[in-house]
């Protein structure tokens, strides 16, 4: 299966977005994931608090990113000089224009040093492309769909996390990887997947593409 992800050897710093953070630890896989990424993987401050602040829910996204952390898997990002300011404007004005803590965090901190930006949510990564234009964005899928990752794990792990990742965590899909992600996950599987489109979960989209 040819890799359709979006990080390249362009890429030597990737900060995570909660969003990302919770879908890989879905997986079950994330320690092994992210290893086999050739990149520095850096997790910005904001989002450590806001995963923090979901344990009082019973979410368990903290105690598994603190394993990363202290494994050194991952690294955290403080929030440089640079990334200050637009944080702030990033966080203050109207529900429309603005971000959470870790989403803005995240951006802000890629647009102070060059890193790549691992988010998913529409919103985050719209207000990127239209106010901050060099920071390269990437998602879940990119990463799970990295060359290095796909070697990592075997036919059946892969499966499993991708299935995880929508099952659990709702984990987002763009239209460009909706075929790779599909091809994932046993047909008898996709109506539990809730994050995908009806027409995917319903198997339309499948027999569609299985008929051209």
């Amino acid at each position: 299966m040819a890799s359709i992800s979006s990080l390249s050897d362009a890429c030597r710093e990737l900060l995570l977005d909660a969003s990302v953070v919770v879908n890989l630890n879905a997986t079950g896989y994330a320690d092994r994931i992210l290893s086999a990424l050739p990149i520095d993987v850096l997790v910005p401050k904001p989002v450590i608090k806001e995963l923090e602040n979901g344990a009082q829910n019973g979410h368990q996204d903290a105690t598994d990113l603190a394993d990363l952390l202290d494994r050194r898997i991952v690294s955290e990002a403080k929030l440089v000089a640079g990334a200050q300011s637009e944080f702030i404007a990033l966080t203050a004005g109207s529900a429309i224009s603005t971000l959470g803590d870790g989403e803005a965090a995240t951006i802000a901190c890629a647009h102070a040093t060059g890193a790549w930006a691992a988010i998913d949510e529409r919103k985050a990564r719209r207000i990127c492309r239209e106010r901050y234009k060099p920071v390269t964005v990437v998602s879940t899928v990119d990463i799970l769909a990295h060359g290095h990752v796909e070697n990592a794990l075997s036919h059946d792990e892969m499966s499993k996390a991708v299935l995880a990742a929508l099952e659990v965590a709702n984990m987002h899909v763009h239209p460009h990887h909706l075929n790779w992600v599909i091809n994932w996950i046993d047909e008898t599987m996709l109506h539990r997947c809730k994050s995908l489109p009806r027409a995917v979960r319903d198997g339309r989209a499948r027999a569609a593409k299985t008929a051209s």
